[in-house]
């Protein structure tokens, strides 16, 4: 008895002092990397598209398949590539100087794995604009989780930030 209790504690110890095999990163990471980080330019130009007004730049980056997810209060219904471009020109008939401040752009991740999935792209935005209608200066945090195709085409995108309190607010009357 006391061999096999000596025989077992030996090797729990060996075990427990043998490092584990250090993990590499495989091609298909590396490749997951590389399309997010082409991703990240496409949803970085679209932004900046946006926010210079130039729709037409903008409709390039986007599929035209694409499934668009508004921030609004029960927005569960997918806008499709004209429905966004529309809504997006509204913005600019009521707010001027837009800015768009990106401060973090992440990859998507496989829920399983929680390794980058080489198709989502994470942005957290400061948008910067000013009201045509009264001059409210606004600081809008933005968040948003965009999904790109094979071609680097957004083909879905998923926003959360005010826009009923943001529109609301840069109609209102001057005081």
């Amino acid at each position: 008895m006391k061999k096999t209790i000596l025989v077992m504690a030996t090797a729990i110890s060996l075990f427990a002092c043998t490092n584990p095999q250090a993990t590499t990163s495989t091609g298909s990471d590396e490749a997951s990397m590389a399309d997010f980080k082409e991703n990240a330019k496409v949803v970085k130009s679209a932004l900046q598209a946006f926010a210079k007004n130039d729709l037409a730049e903008f409709g390039t980056y986007v599929s035209d398949t694409v499934k668009i997810y508004g921030p609004g209060f029960n927005d569960t219904v997918a806008y499709t590539k004209a429905q966004w471009i529309e809504r997006l020109a509204s913005f600019h008939t009521i707010l001027k100087d837009i800015k768009a401040n990106i401060g973090l752009t992440l990859p998507g991740m496989d829920t399983t794995t929680f390794k980058p999935d080489g198709t989502g792209v994470r942005t957290y935005v400061n948008w910067q604009s000013e009201s045509i209608i009264n001059g409210h200066k606004y600081n809008n945090k933005f968040y948003s989780v965009f999904k790109l195709n094979a071609d680097h085409k957004i083909i879905e995108e998923d926003q959360f930030f005010d826009a009923t309190g943001l529109v609301a607010d840069a109609m209102a009357p001057k005081k």
